[in-house]
């Protein structure tokens, strides 16, 4: 690997960490000079640096990822006000809040929540409780025939499976991430396993893990981070954009599934329609799968795996 390619890499690591930081920190003032620090450049050279890398200047992306995180509250936390939700995100201001909400979702904050969260088809509509169909950021909303809702839901949700709610552990991982649509995670782990392979750490016991750290109601699907990652069993030096996460230690919905990659839509939908009637809400953590197989080494292709969503104990 050239030099070239090492400081691409290494850029690319460095602005993760910003990223990594804001999403720690959305309750607190995020100034310019702060992520310039933790990236280890000039606030003039981080400026241009974010920007050129992720097509939003810092303040955008902070702004952006403030407010998608407003909109998740207000669907799992149904028992705070959009007030403290808001103060919580690191809103000082209710009435220039209100305004950056409606501007950024094209719906009241009090709108947005009456909207229940739905269940996801392929195109990424959510279908409300109501029958209308609204788009991944709450815009264009439109009403929509009721009993074709009801049979493109009931399509959506059957997959027998069991589900349960289990104690997981944190997972130690090495993980690469990409940006965009979940069904292009793929590319990501072609680049970790073309890292990890020669460093001894793909073995039959190797599990692959999926973390999505976006809800796609929410957030525009060219913007979705999502995180390629191995399981690790002890510490491992990584480098350029390979870098070290976990997953939050907790309470989940676990689902286990036999699916080929045509199924997954059905699988996710399926989780959630089982958590709608299982009393338990959603926590503010990010939901991953686990790969039990090689789906090429299936007789089916098929994919063996768990899918994860955090929950908050009853």
């Amino acid at each position: 690997m050239n030099s070239k390619d090492l400081s691409k890499k290494e850029y690319i690591n460095r602005i993760i960490r910003v990223m990594e930081y804001i999403d720690q920190h959305l309750d607190q003032t995020i100034d310019l000079s702060k992520m310039a620090d933790i990236a280890s450049f000039s606030p003039f050279h981080f400026h241009r640096i974010f920007t050129l890398m992720t097509g939003e200047t810092p303040n955008t992306y902070v702004s952006r990822i403030r407010m998608e995180k407003v909109g998740r509250l207000l669907q799992s936390e149904t028992k705070l006000s959009i007030a403290s939700i808001a103060l919580d995100c690191g809103f000082e201001n209710i009435s220039s809040f209100s305004r950056s909400f409606k501007k950024h979702f094209n719906v009241s904050a009090k709108e947005f929540r009456q909207e229940a969260k739905g269940i996801f088809s392929k195109e990424g509509i959510r279908y409300s409780k109501n029958g209308n169909a609204v788009s991944k950021i709450g815009k264009n909303i439109q009403q929509i025939d009721a009993q074709f809702c009801s049979v493109e839901l009931k399509q959506l949700i059957l997959m027998d499976t069991k589900i349960e709610i289990k104690q997981m552990p944190a997972l130690k991982l090495i993980c690469y991430r990409r940006t965009g649509a979940f069904n292009q995670i793929g590319r990501a782990y072609e680049e970790l396993f073309k890292w990890a392979a020669p460093r001894g750490l793909l073995n039959a016991n190797t599990k692959a893990v999926s973390i999505y750290h976006d809800d796609p109601s929410i957030t525009e699907v060219e913007k979705m981070r999502n995180d390629a990652c191995l399981a690790v069993d002890r510490d491992v030096d990584v480098e350029g954009e390979i870098r070290k996460s976990q997953t939050e230690e907790g309470k989940y919905a676990v689902g286990y599934f036999e699916i080929g990659i045509e199924d997954f839509e059905k699988a996710w939908n399926t989780m959630y329609a089982w958590l709608s009637e299982s009393g338990y809400q959603p926590r503010e953590a990010s939901p991953y799968e686990i790969y039990h197989n090689d789906n090429n080494q299936h007789p089916e292709k098929k994919f063996i795996l768990e899918i994860c969503i955090p929950v908050k104990p009853l």
